[in-house]
């Protein structure tokens, strides 16, 4: 397999091969992020996708369980995790807990959950959602301090389904280096 796309990011190349989709709570690889692979594989093809089962699909389990979890995985070098809700927040936490390397996308992620608590801003983390999300409104107003890019979407909602044609419009703007000229733009 060939490199992936090359991207600049804070003045470095960096190469992204292996991207990771990572369900909310109460989720599972076979959910939303089934779907959202079943969008991005035939866009990005030379793109390795891969769906762990993260420990918070049961409801119960605390956050910081799939963060210890994501410590585990020996994920690769320069990785991009793509989390959705829960996802996100686990995915950034693993960012400031030694793995500044990897590249995160947070959807509709909320910036605490259980004991987990954001405090850094990582180059590598993007944050879009909505603050008019009912599942996660008050937990939304600090991605702008804790994200390199940071987007509130009025139209995104939890229901993250009804959206995967902006959402691969911006996973590739990301990839290709772009995004941050482009965020102002709506993907829809």
């Amino acid at each position: 397999m060939g490199a992936g796309p090359s991207i600049m990011q804070t003045g470095k190349t960096m190469t992204i091969q292996n991207v990771y989709l990572l369900h909310g709570k109460g989720g599972s690889p076979n959910g939303t992020v089934s779907k959202l692979a079943a969008v991005l594989e035939p866009l990005w093809p030379q793109l390795t996708f891969t769906r762990p089962l993260l420990p918070h699909n049961d409801s119960q389990a605390l956050a910081e369980r799939s963060v210890e979890f994501l410590e585990q995985l020996q994920l690769p070098h320069g990785a991009l995790l793509v989390g959705i809700s829960l996802g996100g927040t686990v995915a950034a936490k693993l960012q400031e807990i030694g793995r500044d390397d990897l590249h995160v996308i947070a959807i509709s992620s909320p910036t605490w959950a259980d004991g987990v608590v954001l405090r850094e801003r990582p180059a590598r983390r993007v944050a879009i959602y909505s603050s008019q999300d009912e599942v996660i409104a008050p937990r939304t107003a600090d991605w702008p301090r804790l994200a390199a890019i940071a987007r509130d979407f009025p139209w995104l909602n939890h229901s993250t389904d009804q959206h995967f044609t902006p959402l691969a419009r911006l996973f590739g703007w990301y990839v290709e280096g772009t995004l941050a000229e482009k965020i102002g733009t709506d993907p829809r």
